[in-house]
């Protein structure tokens, strides 16, 4: 599975299982490095300098992912993990340094 290519990056603070209908979502590019290994950046908003390193965790169930979000220059970290819904489709759940967790949906961008 290719992750590679821009992504609806979405997320809230209310764990809950869904995302809040007034969410506004960032936008990310991914690069697939390997079967397993993929790394991120924002597009949108273009002036976060965050760092996303993920890894994909595939058995004949189904595959899960985990992400690692760092901004060295702001001292933020989060973690993202969840299920891999198809190529084009994540969602999961999220914690971070700055507050609650919440709920993360990521689609790809056509």
């Amino acid at each position: 599975m290719d992750l590679s290519g821009r992504w609806e990056f979405s997320f809230d603070r209310t764990l809950n299982g869904q995302l809040a209908p007034t969410t506004v979502p960032s936008e990310l590019i991914i690069i697939q490095l390997d079967a397993d290994h993929f790394v991120g950046r924002y597009v949108f908003p273009g002036d976060d300098p965050s760092r996303f390193e993920g890894t994909l965790y595939t058995t004949e169930r189904g595959t899960l992912f985990s992400i690692r979000q760092t901004n060295e220059r702001t001292g933020y970290h989060a973690l993202y993990v969840g299920k891999v819904e198809n190529a084009t489709s994540l969602s999961g759940i999220f914690t971070d340094v700055a507050g609650p967790a919440g709920d993360v949906r990521l689609r790809k961008i056509p």
